[in-house]
């Protein structure tokens, strides 16, 4: 739910929601589809405080509205403004609940970092991943996947195992390494992409892929 709320400097004859040209209250501003139309009501907290609540349509959406103000008879104050709808998940939250990562956990193979974890690592884990996945550009989404859970748990997994993507990404930069007498050349001409997305996991990614949305410009920048 998205609530947008407005102070107003000193108590209106009127006020509704309504853009100057009447063509929406509030709109989605990816694609400007309206979700309250001109003229919705609002409601009154006291004299000078007005909110209007709404059910998303999907997660991590941005809305355009407008207040349409009447402080004398037949005058009208236009307030326009946005609001970031919310996200995939609350702040500080996980996709996975611990209970739930050990029941995923249950069915894999070579978890002895997961098993040897204390609860709160596990659980800071699972935050972490949470928010890997929340900070790249999904498709809006109206659940949450059971992919992205599982990709969450896979995330965890790499980071209680010791996995850095700050390390992986630095670590794109080698062209040549040398142990003894055997010298290893990697071509990064096509950079592992999970890494450069800051994503631990190659299995996490491949399970995170298919919901990114090409439209808001997934750019991966090659280090050189």
């Amino acid at each position: 739910m998205t609530i947008i709320s407005i102070t107003t400097l000193s108590q209106p004859l009127s006020i509704v929601l309504s853009d100057q040209d009447a063509l929406y209250g509030i709109k989605r501003a990816d694609n400007d589809v309206v979700i309250a139309l001109p003229g919705t009501a609002v409601t009154a907290i006291d004299a000078l405080n007005y909110q209007y609540s709404f059910d998303d349509p999907a997660y991590d959406l941005e809305y355009d509205y407008c207040f349409k103000i009447e402080y004398s008879l037949g005058v009208y104050t236009y307030v326009l403004s946005s609001i970031d709808g919310p996200g995939l998940v609350e702040e500080g939250k996980s996709l996975v609940s611990r209970p739930d990562a050990d029941v995923y956990f249950n069915d894999r193979l070579s978890i002895k970092a997961w098993e040897e974890a204390l609860d709160r690592e596990k659980e800071k884990a699972l935050t972490m991943g949470t928010k890997i996945i929340d900070r790249l550009q999904l498709c809006s989404l109206t659940t949450i996947p059971q992919d992205l859970k599982d990709a969450t748990c896979e995330i965890a997994y790499s980071l209680l195992d010791g996995r850095n993507p700050d390390d992986d990404f630095e670590n794109l930069n080698l062209v040549t390494s040398q142990y003894s007498s055997v010298r290893s050349t990697y071509d990064r001409s096509f950079p592992m992409e999970h890494i450069e997305a800051g994503v631990p996991s190659i299995t996490a990614w491949r399970l995170i892929k298919p919901y990114l949305d090409v439209s808001k410009g997934v750019q991966l920048s090659r280090v050189s």
